[in-house]
């Protein structure tokens, strides 16, 4: 999808009625014949004509025979160089689930990796549920099959183009929109995530059409109102380029240039711009140069901005700070070459196929014996999935799976890096605490701080693309609490964290012998959990029907009464929340007098740290008001009383100029 008439042919497919529709056959061979031998084109023929005896008689709801769209399907395909297995797959990829053939019958006649990629998509698309289920149940069965052969996740790409591809033909219209939001939401997002940008386009702009013809509609008409001489516009564009670079003795470089994609314009109107004005969108023509060399690269960015002018905040250099994913390029915006702003992307030729195909291009380079490598945090998320379905897998809750996928596969992600320079993922609004059980579940449990970029910042932190951080730790205990999964985005983390916890709470309990002496006859729930061991403080003799909250006191617990005057010399941080087992969880009252400098901090920077802190402010009251001290009194409320600990802890770090006055819980 490099231009506008590739667009165009793509959404005005013609059906091929042909009964034996030998041109797409030959245009894959031809393909192929670049880069595969000639034993592996007769196998491909080899395998076109069995599926197409597999599918005799069979005609789709385009009104083609079948074996139209095994070849249509296998033409996207050869967009990525695929190995001949993965070509023969895509031919066979309906066989196992559509005819009588089955796995043993492909095993034997083609091999067994053949024979496993057909079988895995067929488990991928036998599933039958309703929407949501089907879509939670087609990610995992997609993404374990994934985890063992990457082809399969290519050709279930070249089958989906297709499909939306002709998805017109299909009668009904809740079903057409029900497959193109599954595809921009799940086969687009995948395609992005492993870096295949054609296929990426083909989905996502496909789906574009169906959901939103208007829309779609209005920017086509656009395109065609003003780049109705494309073709024209490229080549003046080319020619430019090359004639500049050849007067500078600059040799080995090809130069292409493409039409933004009606669905990236989209975008682009929605979320950057906030407009229905495409003509607000003033990118939409970029080239691409593709250089010899690293040096080249840099070489060829110093011409171009010697002949045209740069937009400085426009120039971003990608070979020296890759993307996440690997993607690497120089990019630049000029003005002068036309009447609108140009766009020109400077690359090698690996960076280019990386930037194209993504982790196939490792496949393409592999079958040529170039040396790829594939970006590590594509690797590193693929090898997530199989874990992430193999820990929920069981999940009986498809609203918790759901989520799971939501944040950490498909969401926004941002990229901070370890001390080292290792280089991490994590989903979009995660903390350092979610950090810090991402690198390993000890440095989450025994949390005590973290610096980044140089400051220390407490576990409520939220993360930035391109932070710095480092977790420091407790070595000698777990200092993990249960209020901490208020912290917590990932639910990786909030699994590991629950986990611990749980641990601790079965521990406690064989650890204890059921006493039937207390104090009082109600058994005491402390931080949500049932203890039947614990001691009543001596000094206040809590009371049936009075507040109550325990202290963690030398491996033991002791109930108080909210009002007990033993609590102001004991530290939050031991506290935990009790009640009686027939009485409703109790919510604790803090009112605090602060102190601090009016110069320094305002009273809404001053709320903005309690509401980083997912504390919510009741009441707020100035009672002293001068240039150099504000004395402010706030009314918080709070379920976990040792989560005031740690907020006294940070709010104190965090400002020298704020002074604790005075505390009491109620």
């Amino acid at each position: 999808m490099e231009n506008f008439r590739t667009f165009q042919s793509f959404f005005d497919y013609k059906p091929c009625f042909l009964e034996d529709p030998l041109p797409i056959l030959d245009d894959i061979l031809s393909h192929a014949s670049k880069y595969l031998t000639p034993k592996d084109l007769e196998t491909i023929r080899e395998t076109y004509e069995f599926t197409k005896l597999a599918h005799l008689w069979v005609i789709r709801q385009s009104g083609e025979p079948y074996i139209v769209h095994p070849l249509r399907a296998t033409q996207f395909l050869m967009e990525i160089n695929p190995d001949v297995v993965s070509i023969q797959a895509c031919l066979l990829h309906d066989v196992i689930e559509d005819t009588d053939y089955t796995y043993a019958d492909i095993s034997e006649k083609f091999g067994w990796e053949v024979a496993d990629i057909c079988e895995w998509l067929a488990k991928v698309s036998k599933i039958r549920y309703n929407w949501e289920d089907r879509s939670l149940e087609t990610l995992k069965k997609t993404f374990l099959a994934m985890a063992k052969d990457l082809r399969v996740i290519f050709v279930k790409f070249a089958d989906r183009i297709h499909n939306i591809q002709t998805l017109q033909y299909h009668p009904t219209q809740e079903k057409k929109l029900r497959i193109a939001k599954e595809t921009i939401k799940i086969y687009a997002s995948l395609a992005n995530r492993l870096w295949l940008y054609t296929y990426q386009l083909y989905l996502e702009n496909g789906s574009f059409k169906a959901i939103n013809p208007d829309k779609f509609a209005q920017i086509m008409e656009y395109i065609r109102k003003y780049f109705w001489n494309e073709e024209k516009i490229i080549n003046n564009g080319t020619k430019n380029l090359y004639s500049i670079l050849k007067k500078e003795w600059l040799s080995d470089f090809t130069i292409s240039g493409r039409i933004k994609s009606p669905f990236r314009i989209y975008e682009k109107m929605e979320k950057k711009y906030h407009t229905d004005d495409v003509a607000m969108i003033m990118d939409l023509l970029a080239f691409r140069i593709v250089a010899w060399s690293v040096s080249d690269c840099y070489r060829i960015l110093g011409i171009i901005h010697k002949y045209y002018t740069p937009l400085i905040k426009k120039i971003k250099d990608y070979i020296a700070v890759p993307k996440f994913n690997g993607y690497k390029s120089i990019h630049t915006t000029i003005l002068g070459m036309f009447r609108f702003p140009v766009e020109i992307q400077i690359r090698t030729k690996i960076m280019d196929s990386i930037a194209e195909h993504g982790v196939a291009a490792h496949y393409a380079y592999s079958e040529n014996n170039a040396s790829v490598e594939v970006p590590f945090t594509q690797t590193e998320w693929i090898e997530k999935l199989k874990q992430l379905v193999s820990d929920y897998s069981l999940a009986s809750s498809k609203d918790q799976f759901s989520k799971i996928l939501q944040v950490e596969i498909l969401d926004k992600s941002i990229f901070v890096y370890t001390p080292k320079g290792d280089l991490k993922e994590l989903p979009s609004g995660s903390s350092v605490l979610d950090f810090a059980f991402n690198i390993h579940e000890e440095l989450g449990l025994k949390f005590r701080s973290a610096t980044v970029n140089n400051q220390v910042r407490p576990l409520s932190y939220i993360l930035k693309t391109w932070d710095i951080v480092q977790i420091n730790v407790d070595r000698s205990k777990n200092t993990a609490m249960r209020y901490w999964m208020e912290y917590l985005h990932t639910p990786s983390a909030r699994y590991k964290l629950m986990k611990f916890i749980k641990a601790q709470d079965k521990l406690y309990h064989l650890n204890q012998n059921i006493s039937d002496t207390h104090v009082g006859t109600a058994i005491v729930d402390v931080d949500s959990n049932v203890f039947l061991q614990y001691g009543f403080c001596k000094e206040c003799h809590p009371e049936f029907g009075e507040k109550i909250i325990a202290q963690s006191w030398k491996e033991e617990l002791k109930i108080h009464t909210i009002n007990c005057k033993t609590l102001r010399k004991i530290a939050y941080k031991s506290l935990l929340e009790a009640h009686r087992s027939d009485q409703k969880v109790n919510i604790y009252s803090l009112n605090i007098t602060l102190a601090f400098n009016p110069q320094q901090m305002s009273i809404l920077q001053l709320i903005s740290l309690f509401s980083a802190a997912s504390i919510p402010v009741i009441k707020l009251e100035v009672i002293e008001w001068s240039d150099v001290k504000k004395h402010v009194k706030i009314q918080w409320e709070v379920s976990s009383p040792s989560k005031l600990w740690y907020f006294f802890s940070s709010l104190t770090s965090q400002s020298s100029t704020i002074e604790i006055i005075e505390k009491a819980l109620s």
